[in-house]
C-alpha cells in the first residue's frame, strides 16, 4: 500500500480527495491532508509517504519553496505539482526544483492523478510537459515513428545524474563524454520529443544553479528559451541533437577555459610555496594543500592535473632547478646548497643532480663559470672593436 499526502489550501479540493476516490481499492493510503504546510516535514519524516501531491499557491509558503525543501530533504519522494495557473514560470520552477509530474487543476480529474500516480510508482512518468509553454506548441520530432522507438526513461535518467555529478565535480571529459552518449541514445532509440523536454531544462537548470553558485554569468534566459524554442519548432533527431549540442558544448567551453585560469592560479600559488619551502626536509603535500587552503584528497587528486607531475617529481625538479642557479650564480659551497634546497645526505644530493642535469654539481658549475667567462671575453671584444 503506497501513501499519499496532500497539501492543498481549498477544503473542497481535501474533501474530494478523501471522498471521490476509494484509494485503497488502487493500493494507495491517504495518509495526510493538509490545508497549509504546517507540519508537513515533520509528518514526512514520521510517515515517510510515497507520494505528496502539491498545490503551488497558498497562502502561507508557496509551494516552490517547499517543493525544494521536500526534495532535499526526501529526494525518493515522488511530488505532482498542482496548480490552477497554466503560466510556464510554474512549469519552469516545477521542473527546476526535480517535480516529477505537473497537472493543470481545472483540467485533470481523479481519474488523471489515480493515472500519474501509477506511472510514478510503476516506473513509466514520462517526466514531460505537453501542455503549452508560453502559447508555442511543442512539435514532435518529423522523423518520429512510434513503432521505431526504444526510449527508457530510467537510461535518459542514468545519464542525466551521470551529467549533474560530472557538473558538481568540474568533470569536463566526463561530461563531454556522456552527452555523447545522450545524443547517441536519442539517435538510436528515437523518443517522442514530449519524453526529453523536462529531462533538458533539469540539466539547463543543473548548469544554471553552478554557474550561479560560482558567481558567473553563464546559462541565463535567454539560453534557457532557446532550449524551449528547440522544442517548440519542427526538425528532425540529427538537427535537434545539433542545436542542443551547441548550448551545452558552449558552458563546457566556458567551464573548460574557467577550470584552466583556476589551474593555472593553484599552480602559481602551490609554486611559490614549495619554492619559499624547500629547504624544510620534510616538506609534503599535506603541507601543501593545508597552506593554499585545500583538502588534502583534493590536492592529492588534482596535482598532477594541475602541474603536469606528481608531488615527489615536482619537488625534485623545484629543488634541482634552485640548485643549479645557486651553482650557476652564488659562490655557495655545495654543502649550502644542498641545505637550501632540503637535502640532509651531500652523496643523494650528487646522485639526484647527475641523474637531474648529466653532470655533478663541480662540473656544472664548472662549466657555466668558462661559459660566463667566454662571454665576458666576446663583450669585452666589442667594446674594444665598436
Amino acid at each position: 500500500m503506497y501513501k499519499i499526502a496532500v497539501v492543498d489550501d481549498e477544503p473542497l479540493m481535501l474533501e474530494g480527495f478523501s471522498k471521490a476516490v476509494d484509494w485503497r481499492n488502487h493500493g494507495y493510503e491517504l495518509s495526510g491532508l493538509f490545508r497549509n504546510p504546517s507540519g508537513l516535514l515533520e509528518f514526512c519524516k514520521r510517515e515517510n509517504p510515497d507520494i505528496l501531491l502539491l498545490d503551488i499557491t497558498m497562502p502561507e509558503i508557496d509551494g516552490i519553496t517547499l517543493l525544494r525543501d521536500i526534495k532535499k530533504q526526501f529526494p525518493e519522494m515522488y511530488v505532482i505539482m498542482l496548480t490552477a495557473h497554466n503560466e510556464f514560470s510554474y512549469v519552469r520552477d516545477s521542473l527546476r526544483y526535480h517535480a516529477d509530474e505537473y497537472l493543470w487543476k481545472p483540467e485533470i480529474s481523479f481519474q488523471d492523478i489515480l493515472e500519474c500516480m501509477n506511472r510514478l510508482i510503476e516506473g513509466k512518468s514520462i517526466d514531460s510537459v505537453t501542455e503549452e509553454t508560453e502559447d508555442r506548441t511543442l512539435y514532435e520530432f518529423i522523423d518520429y515513428r512510434k513503432e521505431e522507438c526504444h526510449f527508457s526513461s530510467e537510461v535518459l535518467k542514468e545519464m542525466s545524474q551521470d551529467v549533474e555529478y560530472a557538473l558538481k565535480m568540474e568533470d569536463v571529459e566526463r561530461l563531454q563524454e556522456t552527452w555523447r552518449r545522450i545524443e547517441e541514445m536519442i539517435t538510436e532509440d528515437r523518443p517522442p520529443k514530449e519524453s526529453l523536454m523536462s529531462s533538458m531544462l533539469h540539466l539547463f537548470y543543473a548548469y544554471q544553479n553552478y554557474f550561479q553558485d560560482c558567481d558567473l554569468e553563464q546559462g541565463d534566459e535567454g539560453e534557457e528559451k532557446e532550449i524551449l524554442s528547440i522544442f517548440c519548432r519542427q526538425n528532425t533527431y540529427e538537427e535537434f541533437n545539433h542545436e542542443i549540442h551547441l548550448i551545452f558544448d558552449n558552458f563546457h567551453t566556458f567551464l573548460v577555459e574557467k577550470k584552466k585560469k583556476e589551474n593555472f592560479e593553484l599552480c602559481r600559488r602551490i609554486a611559490a610555496y614549495m619554492e619559499s619551502n624547500m629547504a624544510d626536509m620534510d616538506l609534503n603535500l599535506m603541507q601543501v594543500a593545508k597552506a593554499i587552503g585545500l583538502s588534502y584528497s583534493y590536492c592529492s587528486r588534482m596535482f598532477p592535473e594541475i602541474t603536469g607531475k606528481n608531488f615527489s617529481h615536482y619537488l625534485i625538479d623545484i629543488r634541482m632547478d634552485k640548485a643549479c642557479e645557486y651553482l650557476k650564480y652564488s659562490n655557495y659551497k655545495i654543502a649550502r646548497i644542498l641545505e637550501l634546497v632540503g637535502y640532509k645526505d651531500k652523496s643523494y644530493f650528487i646522485k639526484s643532480f647527475r641523474q637531474y642535469t648529466g653532470l655533478t654539481p663541480f662540473q656544472y658549475r664548472e662549466k657555466y663559470r668558462l661559459k660566463r667567462g667566454e662571454e665576458q671575453v666576446k663583450g669585452n671584444e666589442k667594446v674594444s672593436n665598436p
